[in-house]
């Protein structure tokens, strides 16, 4: 009878440890996606409520290219409602003088993940980006789409695409859906039907994934375009790049997916990072093909989102995460996300003993050196990318990746601008790829200066035309009409920092910039 006891007790024990292990590590898989941050209160901060009349400012032309000095922008219910030289300022208008200021559209940054942390939606106005494109969707982020758009919280525009879908077997794709949301179809019926509950639910659009087959691949665009949903994201491994601009994909989330399927072109399509020890070779081969990729692209009417600047701290952080994350406002991040967890490899964590990019083990100083010339490559090659397809014509819309190592939330918009003019596009191209361009990509009435539109816009201090690094230079921030001065966007940036500090496991004052302005 002993024997039973025991193996009765032990079975308890054992499924009570089960229990115990299981809601551990619920608890951490939440706080590894911010969600156990604490969340900063959005109705202690209170903007100025229009109308406004902003007067002697400089404001960007409709068509992007020059500033047009000394204008008078009056803004009512939400909207710009007249812009010119000399206006007479109807009674119920404040008047702002914006003497010596720059006026141009709000930001738009078009692949971020929110992931669980709504305090992001702070950082985001904070530095003047007024819309964001969300690329793993959630409920939740349907829920704080709602409440932006009620006057219930603050935050950006928001629109929200599906979960990322994609085909693994059995197991695996268990295990991706578990631990990351992922949507796993493995054919076309299962295809439509996953199209069609996401259209249900109220996503605005429909995330690709690279390892998605074709039959489903092809599935979704047939049924997506009968509901009017965009179909974007990455280029599907198991598809010729020719199929993915025939089909109806209408944007591609990366330079980095051009890149790799240039990979695989390269050398007959073998795996991605075959041009390993042919860098010149591959390179030249990048150049010779942006001519036909942007003929391509630009007659299938399909926007390439660059994230660059993530893309070239690849070859960066295997080697000084240190340095680099001193050199990002790492304060700011949730520290759920930057502190990840040691037991789960390749997720998101940012610091050095978690950090997503790290090098492999055991590697010796040849195989580091091959390492980093293969990253570098692979940058020189994205910045190709994005200087000739622009040259080209080709729509390139400002993205981020944020919240992956090192892209903090709305700050890192600012370092992809300055990305994007370092490999060759002109300060006016750069600020139409955060504006205008994804502005008509989103069906959104927002990117430019003009009567009708709405006014969601960046008074900054400095030219952004001149430098596009003056985009930093924010003065204020007019979002849904209402008027975010530097003093409340400060508020809101300490409110975060307080949050996270009171939520932070680890210390980094080594790497902090805390208390660093975007005021100039």
């Amino acid at each position: 009878m002993n024997w039973k006891k025991t193996l009765k007790y032990t079975g308890i024990i054992f499924i009570l440890l089960l229990f115990i292990g299981f809601i551990l590590m619920y608890r951490d898989g939440k706080r590894m996606y911010g969600g156990l941050t604490e969340q900063v209160q959005h109705e202690i901060f209170e903007p100025r409520e229009g109308p406004f009349a902003l007067t002697n400012v400089n404001i960007v032309s409709i068509d992007g290219d020059s500033i047009i000095p000394n204008q008078t922008v009056l803004i009512a219910e939400g909207l710009i409602s007249k812009v010119d030289t000399s206006l007479t300022i109807p009674q119920n208008h404040q008047t702002i003088d914006a003497q010596g200021k720059y006026l141009i559209p709000g930001l738009i940054d078009t692949h971020v993940h929110l992931f669980q942390s709504p305090n992001d939606l702070l950082l985001y106005l904070a530095n003047g980006v007024t819309q964001i494109r969300e690329l793993i969707g959630e409920e939740s982020h349907l829920k704080w789409k709602k409440e932006i758009d009620t006057g219930e919280r603050f935050g950006p525009k928001m629109f929200v695409a599906s979960p990322r879908i994609g085909s693994f077997e059995s197991l695996e794709g268990w295990f991706m859906t578990w631990s990351q949301g992922y949507m796993n179809v493995q054919d076309a019926e299962q295809a439509k039907e996953a199209v069609v509950e996401l259209h249900s639910q109220g996503f605005d659009g429909i995330k690709i994934y690279s390892q998605i087959n074709r039959e489903s691949y092809m599935a979704i665009l047939e049924t997506a375009k009968t509901l009017d949903m965009p179909v974007f994201g990455h280029v599907p491994w198991s598809l010729e790049l020719s199929e993915v601009w025939e089909n109806g994909q209408s944007g591609i989330a990366h330079f980095e997916e051009l890149m790799n399927a240039l990979s695989r072109e390269f050398n007959d399509r073998r795996n991605i990072g075959s041009f390993y020890g042919q860098e010149e070779e591959f390179l030249k081969y990048v150049g010779q093909r942006c001519e036909d990729l942007a003929e391509d692209l630009i007659k299938n009417e399909i926007a390439v989102t660059s994230t660059l600047w993530l893309t070239e701290s690849f070859a960066k952080q295997p080697f000084e995460i240190e340095q680099v994350l001193s050199e990002v406002e790492l304060e700011y991040e949730n520290p759920g996300i930057s502190e990840w967890v040691s037991y789960i490899p390749q997720g998101l964590g940012w610091l050095p003993e978690v950090n997503r990019y790290k090098l492999p083990d055991g590697l010796n100083e040849t195989e580091r050196e091959e390492y980093q010339t293969y990253w570098k490559t692979y940058v020189k090659g994205c910045q190709i990318l994005a200087k000739e397809l622009s040259r080209h014509g080709v729509k390139i819309m400002t993205g981020t990746d944020a919240n992956l190592p090192p892209t903090v939330p709305g700050f890192s918009l600012h370092d992809e601008l300055k990305s994007l003019n370092r490999a060759g596009m002109s300060p006016a191209q750069v600020l139409k790829s955060a504006t205008a361009v994804p502005a008509v990509w989103l069906q959104s009435k927002s990117g430019k200066i003009q009567p009708g539109y709405e006014a969601n816009l960046v008074l900054l201090n400095k030219n952004p035309l001149e430098n596009i690094g003056n985009t930093k230079t924010i003065h204020a921030v007019i979002n849904k009409g209402q008027v975010f001065d530097r003093t409340l966007l400060d508020q809101m940036l300490a409110a975060v920092i307080e949050a996270n500090d009171n939520s932070r496991k680890v210390n980094i004052d080594v790497y902090s910039q805390a208390g660093t302005s975007q005021n100039p």
